[in-house]
């Protein structure tokens, strides 16, 4: 793979982008959760409104969980391609150290 190139510094950007757009993610969960929360007093106090309320408040919970879900699997990625990023410029110092010590002990014995 001659052509494979990683930037670890545009790796950990990346990372830090898509933590950024989930914590945007968690924020629009919360304004979505705000404004869901009272439409439920429009269901009426009878028991027809109360099923209904049921129903909107079952269905609004698996939503809110699912998104929340999402949200934290994409905050979870950013978080493993700055791990990438910081494995990555690991092992790149590795190798520049063991070739540097290989020049240095070529050089000595020379």
């Amino acid at each position: 793979m001659p052509d494979l190139s990683i930037d670890p510094d545009a790796l950990d950007q990346s990372g830090q982008r898509i933590e950024g757009t989930a914590e945007k993610f968690f924020t629009a969960i919360d304004e979505f959760a705000s404004s869901i929360e009272g439409v439920t007093a429009a269901c009426g106090s009878d028991q027809i409104g109360g099923l209904i309320e049921q129903a909107h408040q079952a269905v609004f919970e698996f939503a809110k969980e699912c998104f929340t879900e999402a949200a934290q699997s994409m905050a979870d990625a950013g978080v493993d391609v700055r791990d990438f990023a910081a494995q990555h410029l690991d092992a790149d110092n590795a190798v520049s150290q063991a070739f540097a010590q290989i020049a240095s002990e070529i050089g000595g014995g020379a």
